[in-house]
Order: C-alpha cells, then structure tokens, then sequence
C-alpha cells in the first residue's frame, strides 16, 4: 500500500491483523486508542463510518466516495487508493 508508506509508516504494518486497523484509525487523523471502538457492537458501525470519511478526507475523495467505496465496498475502494493517482495529506 503506498497509501500507507507516504503516511510515514511502513507498509508491513498493514498485513498484521489488528496492528492494521490502529494504523488505519492514526492515518485517518484519529489516536490509535480509539481502534478499541471497533470491539463495541453498534458503536464500531458508526466510527467504522467516520474513519472512513476521514481517511477518504486525507486522500482528497469526497463523501461519496468513502462511504461507498471504503466503507461499504472496501476492497474497491482500498485498491483505488493504493494504486491509483490519490496522494496523502495531513490535515
């Protein structure tokens, strides 16, 4: 993923279960604490949707883009992330 790489962490980090989601939630702009919201039910579909947005903020995609391609069809939307022409950047 050079999504990951240009975010300043290697890109190992995201093969590794759980260790993958903490860097996911730190890209999208939030503490890497905050991945424990995915054990909650109910409240992990709502921040699974927020970092979403965010991450897809980082990214320079809309709304439209990150609900439907990061949330609900992610393996899309990760893959046009990683090998398409979207850049990261800090907030």
């Amino acid at each position: 993923m050079e999504g990951v790489h240009e975010a300043g962490y290697p890109g190992i980090l995201a093969i590794i279960p759980i260790v993958n989601v903490v860097f996911l939630v730190k890209i999208a702009g939030m503490s890497g604490w905050l991945a424990l919201l995915y054990i909650i039910p109910i409240v992990n579909i709502v921040f699974g949707i927020i970092v979403a947005i965010k991450l897809g903020e980082r990214f320079g995609k809309g709304g439209f883009f990150s609900f439907f391609l990061l949330f609900v069809f992610p393996y899309i939307g990760y893959l046009i992330l990683g090998f398409g022409d979207a850049r990261y950047t800090k907030a």
